[in-house]
């Protein structure tokens, strides 16, 4: 009853994101974007790390959190100053405040669930073989940058300053992202390695967040008419909520790598 009633609230909770970007998010107001934008992403992203932490045990969740978190803003940064993997681009202040003047804070906390919910699905349709779950997590972050960009890029966050093929953004982000994406999702794969020895899909809950994220970006991108983007998140939004209800959204103690320590 509980796992279900914490699922209805999940997707009543993405329903309610999706009509709020659509109708009432913008980002050319006077209201204190920086502050209130921090707070969203963080309190967004929590949901998929308990999830992880549940999967993976407590201290090895932790542990990849951090590892998982630093790793991105380093890379981000590099990419700031001399454009690779992402390209030339800078972000604007609406995100928070900028860790050595190059990159949001905030990065550590929006990127990370987005992994994580690539990483879920993942195991959902490609299996949990390691080959296939890492190749399989990455190009869905491509798929996903695919809708989320073009929407953050309309929205001012981030600017490419030379532009690019897909509403504003340039092919290398692409590429960088999918490179990015096998080391990332390699990375967690041997954080989770135990876990995933039982050859079970991860829990659906550790996309939690990626489902509140897509919701969110899907109605910004209907609201700005984007139609490619829309169509591609419309699916990512309709996949995820689907894998809500064919999967526990918590889960089984029992499998848990701490249980079988003790």
């Amino acid at each position: 009853m509980i796992r279900r009633n914490l699922t209805t609230a999940l997707i009543v909770t993405s329903i309610v994101l999706f009509l709020a970007g659509f109708l009432v998010i913008r980002f050319d107001t006077d209201i204190n974007i920086p502050a209130i934008s921090g707070l969203f992403i963080i309190a967004m992203a929590l949901p998929s790390y308990y999830i992880l932490c549940k999967e993976a045990g407590l201290w090895r969740g932790i542990l990849l959190l951090t590892i998982l978190s630093i790793i991105p803003l380093i890379v981000e940064a590099q990419a700031i100053v001399t454009g690779l993997p992402y390209g030339e681009f800078h972000y604007s202040d609406n995100l928070g405040f900028l860790l050595f003047d190059l990159v949001p804070f905030t990065v550590a906390f929006a990127y990370l669930p987005i992994l994580l919910g690539a990483f879920t699905i993942a195991s959902h349709l490609a299996g949990t073989h390691p080959r296939h779950l890492i190749i399989g997590s990455a190009i869905l972050l491509v798929l996903i940058d695919l809708a989320i960009d073009p929407a953050i890029v309309h929205a001012g966050l981030w600017v490419w300053p030379g532009g690019g093929w897909y509403y504003g953004v340039p092919a290398i982000n692409f590429l960088g992202w999918l490179l990015t994406g096998l080391i990332y999702s390699g990375i967690l794969y041997l954080g989770m390695k135990e876990r995933l020895m039982f050859q079970r899909p991860i829990a659906i809950g550790m996309a939690s967040s990626l489902l509140l994220i897509i919701a969110l970006w899907t109605g910004y991108l209907l609201y700005a008419g984007l139609l490619i983007p829309f169509i591609i998140g419309g699916i990512l939004l309709i996949s995820l909520l689907y894998l809500t209800q064919i999967d526990p959204l918590f889960p089984e103690d029992e499998i848990s790598p701490e249980n079988l320590k003790k």
